[in-house]
């Protein structure tokens, strides 16, 4: 069978075949660089938004990869890349927690290549100082806000977490309290 061309040549139905899977090569380039895009500039973000929730830095970015593998697989599917995969870790988060075995004490104080660079040393300190905050807040208060130093209103988190918008602001509310009670309490020690 053959077809006649844009020059009027004779087309094989292989050669048009051929620009078929050409064009499919084309959109799974296009894929894995949107994908790899992504990965790049978000991976990063979704592990320090583990380690808000109360990862340690050796399982956040456990987790962190993990759910890349999974958002990849699902690629086309996927709507929102940045909700999806923070949502997905968080399910993971707390699945690890509760099959956690050792003090979450000692796994933070396993050396990762996350941790900062030489000049960063306060950035990081004030980070771990923020960690130590959050670590005494309930899980739900943790995740709450750790959605929201991510830039997520309550109503969105709500949504992404199958909650009531009420819900998600009085967990917000009690967990700003708290930190903000501890806060105060350290600068009077």
């Amino acid at each position: 069978m053959s077809e006649t061309g844009p020059d009027g040549e004779a087309t094989s139905a292989a050669s048009l075949g051929h620009l078929s899977a050409s064009g499919q090569e084309s959109e799974t380039n296009t894929r894995n660089g949107e994908f790899a895009y992504f990965y790049r500039t978000f991976v990063l973000r979704l592990t320090a938004f583990l380690m808000w929730q109360g990862a340690p830095a050796a399982l956040a970015s456990d987790l962190a990869q993990d759910t890349m593998l999974k958002a990849f697989e699902r690629w086309d599917r996927i709507q929102s890349p940045e909700a999806w995969s923070r949502r997905v870790a968080s399910r993971e988060l707390v699945r690890a927690f509760s099959q956690v075995e050792e003090s979450i004490d000692e796994l933070a104080l396993e050396p990762t290549s996350l941790l900062p660079a030489p000049g960063e040393a306060a950035a990081w300190e004030q980070r771990q100082e923020i960690l130590r905050l959050l670590r005494g807040l309930p899980a739900r208060q943790r995740q709450v806000l750790a959605w929201t130093l991510d830039g997520y209103t309550p109503t969105e988190i709500a949504a992404e977490l199958g909650l009531k918008a009420a819900a998600v602001r009085a967990s917000l509310f009690k967990a700003r309290a708290a930190v903000s009670s501890r806060m105060t309490d350290r600068e009077g020690d």
